[in-house]
């Protein structure tokens, strides 16, 4: 099962909880592991930066009113 889009990427939160499940519960190569583990943390870190910039957008509607 592929899992990674053409780019290496995990495009949404289904594939990024797939991927983590694949590298706990079956086994794989190293290099798969680290092709995984590279795209999860990529992943984390654009979801992170989507999150605080929500933040940052409702903290400013909040100071508005």
């Amino acid at each position: 099962m592929n899992i990674l889009s053409e780019d290496d990427e995990l495009r949404n939160g289904g594939a990024a909880l797939t991927a983590y499940g694949k590298m706990q519960f079956i086994e794989i190569t190293d290099y798969e592991k680290d092709e995984l583990c590279k795209a999860l943390l990529k992943y984390c870190e654009l979801d992170t930066f989507v999150m605080v910039m929500i933040y940052e957008a409702w903290r400013e509607i909040v100071k508005e009113n």
